[in-house]
């Protein structure tokens, strides 16, 4: 299962995202869950890359993990994450047994 972390500022400005896992929805190479995760991670952190003051991403294929935090944002920034979450969350819907998202808003 792959599970979703995300976390937000003190204005619910999402600052932190985090995936680990495998979705295990079909076979290494052809998992369409997996696929459909890590194309939104990687289309998500080359806006931000254009758009966003400060930030990290980190990834890891070895121990299937992306880390996405945000050190400064701005509006540009918040509508990319946003939208990220949205796509997370309708994947979420449509593969229940697959992904998992884990909110923390402070």
């Amino acid at each position: 299962m792959i599970k979703v972390s995300i976390k937000s500022d003190k204005e619910c400005n999402i600052n932190y995202i985090f995936v680990s896992g495998h979705a295990n929805y079909s076979v290494s190479g052809s998992d369409i869950v997996c696929a459909a995760v890590s194309t939104a991670m990687y289309m998500t952190a080359n806006l931000i890359e254009k758009v966003c003051p400060g930030y990290t991403f980190l990834e890891n294929e070895k121990e299937a993990t992306m880390e996405l935090k945000i050190i400064e944002s701005n509006e540009f920034t918040n509508i990319a994450l946003n939208n990220l979450v949205e796509t997370l969350e309708s994947l979420e819907l449509d593969y229940k047994k697959y992904i998992k998202i884990n909110k923390i808003w402070n």
